[in-house]
C-alpha cells in the first residue's frame, strides 16, 4: 500500500474511516458502525465502501461483530475483481 501499512489499514476500519485512491478512483471506507440495545449491548455492526469517484457503494455488510465485518471486506472482490490483500499494493492511502 502506497503512502501506508495495508495492516493498519485494515485496523483502522474497526474505529475509523479511511479514504484509498485505486487505478484512479477514489474511496471512502465507512469503518464499522455499531447498533446497540437500549442497554447497551451491540446488536449488528456495518461497514461499507463507497466509490466516490463513480458515486456507488462497492461494498455494505452487516454482521454481528466488527470482526466478521472485517473479514468480509478483506474477502471481498471489489477491487476490479481482487480481493483486497490481492490488490492493496496498487492502492494509495490518502487524508480526504
Amino acid at each position: 500500500m502506497i503512502n501506508g501499512k495495508a495492516s493498519e489499514f485494515i485496523d483502522k476500519l474497526y474505529y475509523a474511516d479511511n479514504y484509498v485512491l485505486f487505478h484512479g478512483e477514489k474511496y471512502f471506507a465507512n469503518g464499522c458502525q455499531s447498533r446497540k440495545s437500549t442497554d447497551g449491548k451491540i446488536i449488528s455492526v456495518r461497514l461499507e465502501v463507497y466509490n466516490l469517484t463513480s458515486d456507488t457503494t462497492v461494498f455494505s455488510v452487516t454482521k454481528p461483530s466488527s470482526i466478521e465485518c472485517v473479514r468480509s471486506f478483506e474477502e471481498a472482490a471489489i477491487w476490479d475483481g481482487k480481493k483486497f490483500w490481492e490488490a492493496e499494493c496498487q492502492m494509495q492511502w490518502v487524508d480526504d
